[in-house]
């Protein structure tokens, strides 16, 4: 008697535990407003959710209001981290309008009830997500389309399919947004996997525009990475602009080293506007090494005079003390 109760018992747990798979798998929601459910997120993913005011001194969380356009939506630079994202989903007459992933432990408020959905799992999920992806369909609060919210979610699902998926839409999706959008939660998000993602995109896609994104997504990785791949691209890349950026990206990234390889871009590229950019881009270093590095290249004999030049007006853009005492020793120059 107690065998048979006891397989009566795991017969009916067993029904239970795939009736909750096929649930999770098809993700069914209300035909009409809003559904949730909270998932497992990677490590060290950032505290999504909305704030009083973008002064991180002054800030404090306050709940995001879900049915309309995020204001103070983002993150802090405490580095405040979760373990768990929550995904927000409304639906009108069956068909999606609106979507938002947070933080599990972020406050919402909705016009309408919310729906939670139990026992999700994180590759359900994301499934999910990557069906919404596809579709080119318009988020109703923010007037943006759905991909990009999609994809930031990916980025912020635990789990192998997750990654695998953000990195088929960054070097498979026909669409130039897509890829831009998915590189750039892999390099923040998912660790040296989305760097090495980043990396492959920003040397292999086909659009440009594709190219010098990927170059300021992989300065918002943490990877040591970082600086020689910008300097690859910069030295490599066929397109004048693509190569601008790297040096651009290379010089805000604050790398160590970095203004010795713009330098020695600003005297040897091939392309006039590239050789400008690049001293434009000794600019954007961090203050005093923008200075010095700026003095090197109005100094440098080897440099053409425009751009020595041009290194003397950015120079003239300062306010650091060394900047204008150079200033005045080039007057004095002139002068004399």
């Amino acid at each position: 008697m107690n065998r048979k109760l006891w397989s009566m018992g795991a017969a009916m747990a067993l029904a239970c535990a795939v009736a909750q798979q096929a649930r999770s798998a098809d993700l069914k929601l209300p035909a009409d407003g809003w559904a949730s459910w909270e998932v497992a997120a990677p490590e060290g993913t950032p505290f999504w959710c909305c704030w009083s005011s973008w002064d991180d001194s002054a800030a404090s969380r306050q709940p995001c209001k879900l049915d309309e356009r995020p204001n103070g939506f983002g993150t802090r630079r405490d580095q405040q981290t979760t373990d768990a994202v929550r995904v927000y989903a409304r639906t009108t007459a069956g068909k999606l309008d609106r979507l938002q992933v947070l933080a599990a432990a972020c406050q919402v408020q909705t016009k309408t009830p919310l729906t939670d959905i139990a026992g999700i799992a994180p590759d359900d999920s994301a499934r999910w997500l990557v069906t919404q992806a596809k579709r080119d369909t318009v988020d109703q609060s923010t007037r943006e389309p759905v991909v990009e919210q999609a994809l930031a979610g990916l980025a912020m699902h635990r789990g192998d399919f997750a990654g695998k998926a953000l990195a088929d839409f960054a070097h498979n999706d026909a669409r130039a947004e897509a890829r831009k959008w998915a590189v750039f939660w892999l390099a923040m998000m998912r660790g040296e996997e989305g760097a090495e993602v980043t990396s492959s995109v920003m040397f292999t896609d086909k659009e440009p525009e594709v190219r010098k994104h990927a170059a300021f997504a992989m300065t918002q990785s943490k990877s040591p990475r970082v600086a020689p791949e910008l300097i690859k691209l910069g030295n490599t890349d066929k397109d004048g602009d693509v190569r601008a950026q790297a040096w651009f990206w290379l010089a805000q990234s604050g790398s160590a080293g970095a203004e010795t390889a713009i330098l020695a871009a600003a005297r040897k590229d091939a392309e006039d506007h590239v050789r400008e950019q690049a001293v434009f881009a000794l600019s954007q270093l961090p203050d005093e090494r923008s200075t010095k590095a700026l003095i090197a290249a109005a100094e440098d004999q080897s440099l053409p005079r425009e751009q020595r030049k041009r290194a003397v007006f950015w120079l003239s853009q300062s306010e650091a003390d060394e900047a204008q005492k150079y200033l005045e020793t080039v007057l004095a120059r002139v002068t004399h």
